[in-house]
């Protein structure tokens, strides 16, 4: 697990000390080692810098750059590749030598033997950049979900890579340039649009890219292409392989616990599965009491209890917000979803004590877990009934219960057109971008499937992965996500859609925990990660913006701000979503610009 960093430069203008400066900004990605490389490429030059965390093998030959024996390769890589032992053996086979037991030096001879075909055979999470300087090509791939991040700022004359978008900035080669553009969707979806940043001319190199470079700087872009494998394992064997291969002893893996379903299955298999106890749970409580806390710590502690493990609890209440600034001063860009701002308050604690985290990530968007889910599937099942029509009476209902408001924004958001209610169920009603995503012409099982593969593509890689990876890395903790094992992804994709729904949302994965005396944990209802802030965000102070810090009002007037707040304090809409997009976006661009 790593920061990488590198530029391609074609002008003359590139020396070490931008790969440093690069390498400086994100070295909480990688504290344990800092190296970096410089090597000639066609009339160029190309900067590798790695900050290293060491995981799998410690010894220091597996530190990056990593060179090959012959001096041909150079990679730099941030990840880890869970089948690195099998492919190893393969290349044992052939006759290659090893001198570490990394994954590092798998990936180099695995990609010097099979070239970027070789990619849809790694299953694990993933960027690199991978260099043959006899051939004078550079190869940059990222895992199909975009686990981990890789950004680019690209020039007539240079490229630049970082794991973080503040590395391209602290290269000291590209101004910085707020991408206004990014702001209307950022206030309907919670981040910004991919492949733009909300920097100009910072990119996200996007999830399951390949980008191969030559000698001049051409580039050719294609897709890891997906291997159709038979697969006759369950998902409950498949899942407790993933999870057996991604815990590490060696480096006190704990898991970030919701008591929900996803990450107390997690616990529930290592315990009954593989035996262990006193593993590091660490999950958040709410001090405050009302009615819009979370009620994580009490089911969590009650999973750490049943499952044998060791119980760390992060306490969060209005005082929390006072560790709001540090938070905003390391985000790349702003991604409203309050579970980011948790889940570094989660990684704060656990830094020291875990350096590999397991996480629930991703199981909702392949078992159909969220309430949109759910609502979308009533939606095409009953839309031409005429209960449904009466359905949108309920748009002018007060906010005044999570049931009641649940039940409002279903009746804001239902339109004839499928895609279109779905887009609605993902965005904010105070700021709504009208479009369809999908065809309208579809089957109900085909439209099932495309709101599925949307939040895979679009909401799980651009804010639930990416802040994850963010608030974990900042502390230097690796997160690993076994629901996103290839071969736990291969198998939901052949279970139709409306399978996964008919006898209610991941009803599989709470299935299997109640197999394993989970029953308590999954018929828990459903409660997002976030902040319980609708009492919080009441407070006048934090909508005291000084004369300095009002460039917020360029995109959202003060009087659209009060009439939000105004609604919310009266009750008459619930507008805690809306209003920690613009407080979070006021924070970020007070620091930034």
């Amino acid at each position: 697990m790593c920061g990488i960093s590198m530029i391609l430069d074609f002008s003359g203008r590139a020396h070490s000390e931008h790969i440093q400066q690069m390498m400086g900004v994100i070295k909480h990605r990688g504290p344990d080692d800092a190296q970096h490389l410089a090597k000639p490429f066609g009339k160029g030059k190309l900067f590798f810098g790695s900050n290293r965390l060491k995981i799998i093998d410690e010894n220091n030959d597996s530190n990056q750059p990593m060179v090959s024996r012959d001096g041909r390769y150079v990679l730099v890589f941030n990840g880890e590749i869970y089948n690195y032992e099998a492919l190893r053996n393969e290349l044992l086979s052939s006759g290659v030598q090893f001198s570490t037991r990394s994954d590092t030096e798998v990936l180099l001879y695995w990609l010097a033997a099979k070239g970027a075909k070789g990619i849809a055979t790694l299953n694990g999470m993933f960027a690199f950049i991978f260099t043959d300087l006899k051939a004078q090509t550079v190869l940059i791939g990222r895992d199909s979900f975009g686990i981990k991040p890789l950004f680019v700022y690209q020039s007539n004359s240079s490229f630049i890579f970082s794991s973080e978008i503040q590395g391209i900035l602290a290269s000291g080669m590209v101004n910085k340039e707020l991408n206004e553009e990014a702001i209307p969707y950022y206030l309907a979806y919670k981040y910004a649009p991919r492949p733009a940043s909300f920097f100009k001319g910072i990119e996200e190199v996007m999830p399951g890219s390949i980008w191969q470079i030559n000698h001049a700087g051409k580039i050719e872009k294609s897709t890891i292409p997906k291997l159709e494998q038979e697969e006759n394992s369950t998902i409950e064997n498949l899942l407790i392989d993933a999870v057996v291969q991604q815990y590490s002893e060696v480096n006190t893996t704990g898991i970030m616990l919701s008591g929900g379903v996803d990450s107390t299955l997690l616990l529930a298999i290592l315990n009954k599965e593989l035996g262990y106890r006193n593993i590091p749970v660490y999950s958040v409580a709410s001090t405050d009491k009302n009615k819009y806390a979370t009620q994580d710590g009490f089911f969590a502690k009650k999973a750490a209890k049943h499952y044998q493990a060791e119980y760390n609890e992060i306490g969060i209440s209005q005082n929390s917000l006072s560790e709001l600034d540090g938070y905003i001063n390391s985000l790349g860009q702003p991604i409203a979803d309050s579970g980011g701002f948790l889940t570094w308050l989660v990684a704060q604690k656990a830094n020291g004590k875990s350096k590999v985290l397991l996480s629930g990530a991703g199981a909702d968007e392949l078992f159909a877990g969220y309430n949109r889910h759910i609502a979308f599937y009533n939606y095409l099942k009953f839309r031409d009934k005429k209960w449904f029509n009466l359905l949108q009476q309920g748009k002018n209902l007060p906010a005044l219960t999570p049931k009641l408001t649940q039940l409002k924004k279903l009746a804001n958001a239902i339109n004839p057109n499928p895609s279109t209610t779905f887009n609605n169920f993902l965005q904010s009603d105070a700021f709504r971008i009208i479009a369809p995503l999908w065809e309208e012409n579809l089957s109900k099982e085909q439209h099932l499937r495309q709101a599925l593969t949307y939040d895979q593509q679009n909401y799980l890689g651009a804010d639930v992965l990416a802040i994850t990876d963010h608030a974990t890395m900042q502390h230097s903790i690796e997160t690993r996500v076994p629901y996103l094992d290839t071969k736990i992804v291969t198998a939901t994709r052949r279970i139709p859609t409306q399978d996964l729904l008919t006898r209610g949302s991941k009803w599989q994965l709470k299935k299997m925990l109640i197999n394993y005396d989970g029953k308590q944990f999954a018929q828990r209802k459903k409660q997002g990660l976030g902040l319980p802030m609708h009492d919080w965000l009441q407070a006048d102070e934090l909508w005291e913006f000084n004369v300095h810090e009002q460039f917020i009002h360029q995109f959202i007037p003060q009087q659209s701000i009060n009439t939000l707040r105004k609604q919310h304090l009266l009750g008459k809409n619930n507008l805690t979503q809306e209003l920690w997009r613009i407080l979070l976006l006021h924070k970020w661009l007070a620091v930034n610009f």
